[in-house]
């Protein structure tokens, strides 16, 4: 199940008023940029970008966490956050989905500072087999947590890249779209990213070899 709709809820902050929205041209589907300026003084315009972004984010943290009730919370603390600082985000900067998932990303992060022994990791092979011996599975994840401080020490880019592409699945292309970036720049973030990630692991191993 995941999380419930936003309308009801009760973490609209003070002082914004809850004006109904403006019912703009009958029949046209408002734009995130436009719903976004309205929801620094509209609570409706901010649920229909939360009732817009609510199933993907949710989906997107949930194939980070691997645990339905994590996912729920980090996907409320992270629409709580986006309401917060709405008053900061600026069109003409990025897209609306792009400014998301960069606070997406970075809750996520910060959900597996605090809770790294319950986090996994898709480039890990962190859905265990049922046959694997504990010895092999404690080894997979006792990795998986390396490769957890690997990220965190990525450029915020290279780590956004890393995240949709490996944690989402999202082909490069969606990728690109959400960050505002050609093609070709994501590939390169991609490419320094693992090779980062790659350069920390053996630094790793070699500490661990030595007596």
């Amino acid at each position: 199940m995941g999380p419930v709709s936003w309308r009801g809820q009760s973490s609209w902050p003070a002082g914004k008023p809850g004006r109904p929205p403006d019912s703009g041209t009958p029949g046209q589907v408002p734009d995130d940029a436009s719903l976004a300026q309205r929801s620094k003084e509209d609570a409706d315009a901010f649920g229909m970008l939360y009732d817009r972004y609510c199933d993907r984010i949710y989906r997107y943290v949930f194939r980070r966490l691997r645990n339905h009730e994590a996912a729920e919370d980090v996907t409320a603390d992270i629409f709580v956050k986006v309401l917060r600082a709405i008053d900061t985000y600026q069109p003409a900067t990025a897209p609306f989905s792009t400014w998301l998932y960069r606070v997406a990303a970075n809750a996520v992060v910060d959900h597996a500072r605090a809770k790294r022994n319950t986090m996994s990791l898709d480039v890990t092979a962190d859905v265990a087999d049922p046959g694997l011996p504990v010895e092999e599975l404690a080894i997979s994840r006792a990795e998986a947590a390396r490769v957890w401080r690997a990220v965190d020490n990525l450029t915020e880019a290279q780590r956004t890249a890393v995240t949709l592409r490996f944690g989402s699945d999202l082909p490069i292309a969606d990728i690109a779209g959400r960050m505002g970036r050609t093609a070709g720049a994501v590939k390169l973030l991609l490419n320094r990213g693992l090779a980062a990630i790659r350069s920390q692991l053996d630094a790793a191993h070699v500490g661990e070899e030595r007596p």
